[in-house]
């Protein structure tokens, strides 16, 4: 498992793009993906070699983001490259984990993702490599 973004959402994409672009000076950023089936946009900003920063818009009636966006703490999940994302699945529920989904991502080329929570209840993102 390797550290690839920290997830944060945002109300406006275009607004959060231009402050860490003009206001930050970051200039590795991807294009924005649009994933129908998570009623998400979402945008990768380089922050250092390998790491990212991942926008989040909310779209349609997706219910549990906004909410989260409400709450004012927008850093919302951890995203995790992996090698075999299904042994990376069942070792983490053999240790507490709880499997929330699994989908392929139009942002990642339609490679395999899953989100879990941790025993924590820390909400985590597979990305197959």
């Amino acid at each position: 498992m390797s550290f690839h973004h920290i997830g944060c959402l945002t109300d406006n994409m275009e607004e959060s793009i231009a402050g860490y672009k003009e206001g930050l000076g970051f200039t590795n950023i991807s294009a924005i993906y649009s994933i129908a089936h998570q009623q998400v946009k979402v945008c990768f900003i380089e922050t250092g070699p390998g790491a990212f920063l991942e926008l989040v818009q909310p779209t349609g009636d997706n219910a549990v983001l906004k909410k989260i966006l409400k709450s004012k703490n927008p850093y919302y999940h951890i995203g995790y490259l992996v090698s075999n994302i299904g042994e990376c699945i069942k070792n983490l529920q053999e240790e507490g984990c709880y499997l929330v989904n699994t989908f392929r991502s139009e942002a990642f080329q339609d490679k395999w993702c899953a989100f879990l929570y941790t025993k924590e209840m820390h909400l985590i993102e597979l990305i197959e490599r």
